[in-house]
């Protein structure tokens, strides 16, 4: 007869919190005295959440330089969805690793934190033994949430010591989009857990400043990893982690696309894009009268970060690939009487049909036929049924519809979520019609991109797709052949 081991609390900053318990601590620092003489308390808040079923003990880390708003919003995130009902084992959670808390002021330099520090060294060596202390020692795994420098947008990657299979098997469960090597410097986070033989993966992912949707992607790739780790249980009773994709099984590699002067970056691609050889980046102009020149990508492969369009500096990084598996096989030569495949990229670009299968992932939809129409300018979805059940706090007090989507494929039941409504428009439609529709915000999957549209809600049944895709969801690296359809594919 197999027995259960009783769940373990766990002791963090001096605080122990028991079993089916979710609270708030602070991991004191080192005092130091102040201007009056007297000391000043320092510490780092944590969430520890623990279950009532026993487990491993994870410790997620974010924010380790204070200035990366995604990975401390993401941080933030994930503990707030952290059920202590459904947890085995415990986790503590780590938004913004400053004293306080605090994010860094905006230009200000990071706290120089050396792992694993000293107890009996300097003010900054003993931070570094607290936190070390508490978040690493005794752990089975770290997740740390990062992102790129700020001013570049990045998709969800993955970095570790990918040579250890431990850490290359947990990174491949985050659904990342790629896979990096992470170098480990002495006195790094990641470097000191490795050398105390704790699994130790970083997460990477950026958007705008103001973009506080570009935290998902970032809290799903780390609740796959805490599914895989088996603090989590599947979503819905499924066998395979929440978000798992196939970034592909080798580590990858990036190359880095550098401004060549001091100027102007204009019409950058987004993260995601997936580019040929020698396809279009975005447009440098230099910041002294001279001639503009298109930045090109030097191989073909997927874009994981971008840089904002606006002012750089000489040698700083606009663009990062890695080679994308969109490409793989192309070079292959035919065999006698083997028709060749349609290109599906011009001049960088991607070319899709005017139909094609999209997916709304926060809307819970795998696979959805949508028309592509560059003659519109919005989007529209079809909903069965739209209702409001109540409105999001905030000054707007914009209302909040629980809305029945179709599902994406024949003969699945229809999707039932919610949505936060962005506003309102006055759409008219082909029959000259003028409607007033609920406007939302969601994320469109087409092909190799990933991005953040507004969309319209309303009734089109009578119409012979559910979706239509307007020409502000495509962007600029997408070019829509009207004589073909599903050219990415039907599966």
């Amino acid at each position: 007869m197999a027995i259960e081991l009783p769940a373990r609390g766990v002791r963090v900053g001096g605080q122990s919190v028991v079993p089916g318990e979710a609270r708030a601590v602070r991991i004191p620092l080192a005092s130091r005295q102040r201007t009056d003489g007297r000391p000043g308390d320092r510490s780092v808040p944590a969430w520890v959440v623990v279950g009532n079923k026993p487990g491993p003990r994870i410790s997620v880390v974010a924010a380790l330089h204070g200035g990366e708003e995604t990975a401390a919003r993401a941080a933030n995130r994930l503990a707030a969805s952290l059920d202590p009902a459904a947890l085995a084992g415990s986790v503590v959670v780590v938004p913004v690793l400053r004293p306080g808390g605090r994010p860094a002021p905006l230009g200000s330099k990071p706290i120089a934190l050396s792992f694993p520090g000293a107890a009996d060294g300097k003010r900054l060596a003993r931070d570094a033994f607290a936190l070390f202390s508490d978040l690493v020692v005794g752990v089975q795994t770290l997740i740390v949430l990062g992102g790129p420098r700020r001013g570049r947008r990045g998709l969800v990657i993955a970095r570790g010591q990918l040579e250890d299979p431990r850490v290359h098997r947990l990174a491949l469960r985050s659904g990342a989009a790629a896979l990096l090597p992470a170098p480990l410097p002495p006195g790094s986070l990641l470097g000191a857990a490795a050398a105390a033989k704790v699994v130790a993966v970083e997460l990477t992912a950026a958007g705008a400043a103001s973009d506080a949707d570009a935290a998902e992607p970032l809290v799903r790739a780390a609740r796959a990893l805490l599914t895989g780790l088996g603090v989590l249980p599947p979503p819905d009773g499924r066998g395979t982690p929440e978000g798992r994709r196939s970034p592909g099984r080798a580590p990858a590699r990036s190359l880095r696309v550098r401004a060549p002067a001091d100027g102007f970056l204009e019409a950058p691609v987004a993260p995601g894009s997936a580019v040929r050889a020698r396809g279009v980046l975005g447009r440098f102009e230099p910041a002294l009268p001279g001639p503009a020149t298109v930045l090109v990508a030097p191989r073909a492969g997927l874009v994981i970060e971008a840089a904002h369009a606006g002012p750089v500096r000489t040698g700083a990084t606009l663009f990062a690939l890695v080679r994308s598996p969109a490409f793989a096989g192309r070079a292959r030569p035919r065999g006698e009487g083997e028709a060749a495949e349609p290109r599906t990229d011009i001049d960088g670009k991607t070319r899709v049909g005017w139909v094609e299968y999209v997916a709304l992932p926060r809307l819970e939809i795998g696979r959805l036929k949508a028309k592509i129409d560059t003659g519109a300018r919005t989007s529209a979805l079809h909903v069965i049924r739209m209702r409001t059940i109540d409105t999001s706090g905030g000054p707007h007090r914009r209302p909040i519809l629980e809305i029945t989507v179709p599902g994406g494929r024949r003969g699945e039941r229809p999707h039932v979520v919610r949505a936060s409504v962005r506003g309102f428009a006055m759409v008219r439609d082909t029959s000259g019609r003028t409607e007033r529709r609920p406007v939302i915000e969601t994320a469109l999957k087409l092909g190799p991109f990933e991005r953040r549209i507004t969309v319209t809600l309303t009734d089109r049944g009578d119409m012979l797709f559910p979706m239509l895709v307007g020409r502000t969801a495509l962007g600029p690296a997408v070019v829509v052949d009207p004589s073909r359809r599903y050219l990415l594919g039907r599966s």
